[in-house]
C-alpha cells in the first residue's frame, strides 16, 4: 500500500488513515486469537480432569469404552480450538507487522514487493499480495475486475462442528475456483472465510458474472471428517464481482470487500 510522505517534519511521519484501519483490524484479531486461545485451552483442561475421573469411577468395559470414545472427541476438540487460533494470530501479526513496515517506510520499495508467505491452509498468496496486485491493477487503469467470493456463514461451521470442519469446506472450495479460472487470472486467500480473484479481462462485467455463475459453487458439496465418522454438506459461496476502473483506489476497494464480508457474517 503506498502511503504519501512529505519532506521536513510533522504529517511526513503520520500513517496515513487507510494505513491504521486496516492494521488495527489486524491487531484486534490477534488479540481475540490469543484470547481464544487462552480460554480454550482452560475448559478443555477442565473437560479432560472431567473425563478422567469417570475412567477411573467405570466399572465395566462398555462404560471405559464410552470413556474413551469421550476422551477421542475431546482431544479433537482440543486440537482444533487451540490450533486455529495460534495460526491466526501468527498470520495477522505477520500482516501487521509488514503493514506498519511500509507504512511507516522501514521496508525500502523493492523489499515491499517481495511476496509475502504463503497462507498456511491453501498454499494460496495472502492479503498483503492481493493487495499490491489490486492496487497496481487499479493505478494502471487496465480493465479488470476483483471477483470476491465468501463461504457463507462458515463462523457457525466452525462452532458447531470445529474448525477442522471449516477448514476442510475452505480447501474444497479453493479447489474449485482453481479449477475454474482462466490462465491469467490470479488467486488470493483475502482473509477468513474469502477468497479474491483478480480478473484482468476486457470482457463485460455481466460476461463475468455469467462465468462466475458457471463454475459450480451453488451446487458445491463436501463430505468432511468430523470425529469418527464423516457427512455431506453443502457449502453455500456468495460471490461479489468490482470493476476496479474507476475506483479511487485500493482504500476504496477494501471497503467495499470487507463491508460485503461483515455483512455475510451478521446473518
Amino acid at each position: 500500500m503506498n502511503v504519501d510522505q512529505t519532506d521536513g517534519t510533522g504529517s511526513g511521519d503520520k500513517l496515513s488513515q487507510e494505513n491504521v484501519n486496516p492494521s488495527a483490524d489486524l491487531l484486534s484479531a490477534a488479540v481475540q486469537a490469543a484470547t481464544s486461545l487462552c480460554l480454550a485451552s482452560e475448559h478443555f483442561t477442565q473437560r479432560l480432569g472431567e473425563i478422567e475421573d469417570q475412567i477411573e469411577e467405570a466399572c465395566n468395559i462398555d462404560a471405559v469404552r464410552v470413556m474413551r470414545f469421550r476422551l477421542t472427541e475431546y482431544l479433537q476438540q482440543l486440537r482444533d480450538q487451540t490450533l486455529h487460533p495460534r495460526e491466526k494470530m501468527a498470520e495477522g501479526l505477520a500482516q501487521l507487522r509488514d503493514q506498519l513496515e511500509i507504512a511507516q517506510g522501514v521496508k525500502s520499495s523493492k523489499a515491499a514487493h517481495v511476496p509475502a508467505a504463503a497462507d498456511t491452509l491453501t498454499g494460496l498468496q495472502a492479503r498483503g499480495c492481493a493487495e499490491r496486485a489490486l492496487a497496481a491493477a487499479i493505478d494502471a487503469g487496465v480493465p479488470a475486475y476483483a471477483a470476491l467470493f465468501v463461504v457463507d456463514r462458515l463462523h457457525l461451521i466452525n462452532s458447531r462442528y470445529g474448525y477442522s470442519t471449516g477448514d476442510q469446506m475452505l480447501r474444497a472450495v479453493c479447489d474449485q475456483l482453481a479449477a475454474c479460472l482462466s490462465p491469467g487470472d490470479r488467486f488470493f486467500r483475502w482473509t477468513g472465510p474469502a477468497f479474491v480473484v483478480l480478473m484482468e479481462r476486457v470482457e463485460s462485467g455481466a460476461e463475468i458474472q455469467k462465468e462466475i455463475n458457471h463454475m459450480g459453487l451453488a451446487k458445491l458439496n463436501v463430505t468432511v471428517q468430523i470425529g469418527n465418522g464423516s457427512v455431506l454438506l453443502p457449502i453455500p459461496t456468495l460471490p461479489l464481482l468490482v470493476p476496479l476502473t474507476g475506483l479511487a483506489g485500493l482504500p476504496d476497494l477494501t471497503r467495499r470487500m470487507d463491508a460485503f464480508i461483515g455483512e455475510q457474517a451478521r446473518h
